[in-house]
């Protein structure tokens, strides 16, 4: 171990992250046009979530000391290990899709739907999520 010297080297050996989204909540608005019996929309929305995370990373360095005499080995005080990690942290972003109304009867319809969220990055993790839809619906 080199305890003085110029550091030439600094590598991050291992890095990792995980993120558990457990509920979200969406509001948006929706707009289409009918056509006949189908009325084909689309609709963009803010989200808000909550979700637990963990990042940790380990670095490390190499020192060279110029002597003498010369000698090249691990900096004192490496590898460091740094972590973090929160529990119900808070997530915002926004949601965009489409989708389309079959109205088969004047009182049911069938939809399909395909959604595509986006929160922003949460301790340098991107979270997405993709839905796609299908259901029916009665009109009282």
């Amino acid at each position: 171990m080199v305890s003085v010297g110029n550091v030439s080297t600094v590598t991050i050996s291992q890095g990792n992250g995980h993120l558990d989204l457990t509920d979200y909540a969406e509001l948006r608005g929706r707009a289409g046009y009918v056509v006949g019996n189908l009325l084909p929309y689309g609709f963009v929305g803010f989200v808000v979530g909550r979700g637990n995370y963990s990042v940790s990373a380990t670095t490390d360095a190499t020192c060279t000391d110029p002597g003498p005499p010369p000698s090249t080995g691990e900096c004192q005080g490496f590898p460091i290990t740094s972590s973090a990690s929160n529990s119900n942290a808070f997530l915002y972003g926004g949601s965009v899709g489409f989708g389309l109304d079959w109205a088969i009867t004047p009182n049911l319809f069938l939809r399909g739907e395909f959604e595509y969220i986006a929160f922003t990055p949460l301790a340098s993790i991107n979270v997405t999520v993709i839905n796609a839809r299908v259901g029916a619906g009665v009109k009282f």
